[in-house]
């Protein structure tokens, strides 16, 4: 076998190489998309769960509230009655049936007003709605997740490294092709070809490696 011939056989093995090397690593890449594209889809799924959690959460803030404020509309009307029947009862002394009246409705007002919890009445025992609705929104929050914002922008983030991933894919894609032509090819070109994919291969590495460091750095 000539030198030229030992020279063919040895640029056509590097070759074979380079490309079996460049097919395990589009294997790679190809991988880390799937799972990339995964933790976007799975980080829109939590986003849309917090948005329900907090839509529920905030449904039941609002039906306690309106019981609350159907409890201090009672309390309101009964308690107007009793001081009306307090002051007929001390304007008619033989009357004595007012003045049971009036008890009847401080009871009932009495009862209506256990019903809100002090926390949401101020010091002029007027129901505080705001801060009725966040008290109970806040302690829902406690126990979930109702903020949708960070997921999506985890879901963003998946999404962009997808992209340049993809990209990296493609660029793999003209790598083999440079490789292939140099393969191909018998004459001094072909060592333009093999630099040309081999540096193409490197870049793509390179940035998939580093789009992988800098999402695993990132919160």
């Amino acid at each position: 076998m000539s030198n030229a011939d030992k020279s063919s056989e040895r640029f056509h093995t590097l070759v074979t190489i380079l490309i079996a090397l460049l097919a395990v690593v589009g294997a790679v890449i190809s991988w880390r998309v799937a799972v990339t594209l995964d933790t976007a889809n799975s980080a829109d799924g939590a986003a849309l769960r917090a948005i329900t959690d907090r839509e529920d959460s905030t449904l039941r803030a609002q039906v306690i509230l309106t019981e609350h404020l159907i409890a201090y509309a009672s309390y309101l009307e009964n308690d107007a009655l009793a001081e009306a029947y307090s002051a007929l009862a001390r304007a008619n002394p033989a009357r004595t049936d007012l003045a049971d009246y009036a008890s009847v409705f401080r009871y009932a007002a009495n009862r209506a007003r256990d019903a809100i919890p002090q926390r949401y009445l101020d010091r002029e025992e007027r129901l505080m709605r705001e801060r009725d609705l966040g008290a109970h929104i806040a302690q829902e929050a406690r126990d979930k997740d109702m903020e949708s914002q960070p997921h999506y922008a985890r879901a963003d983030a998946a999404r962009q490294k997808t992209r340049v991933l993809l990209v990296t894919i493609f660029s793999l894609s003209f790598a083999a092709f440079l490789l292939t032509t140099a393969d191909a090819i018998r004459n001094p070109l072909r060592y333009l070809f093999l630099l040309s994919g081999a540096a193409v291969f490197a870049l793509a590495v390179l940035i998939a490696l580093l789009i992988e460091i800098l999402s695993a750095l990132s919160p």
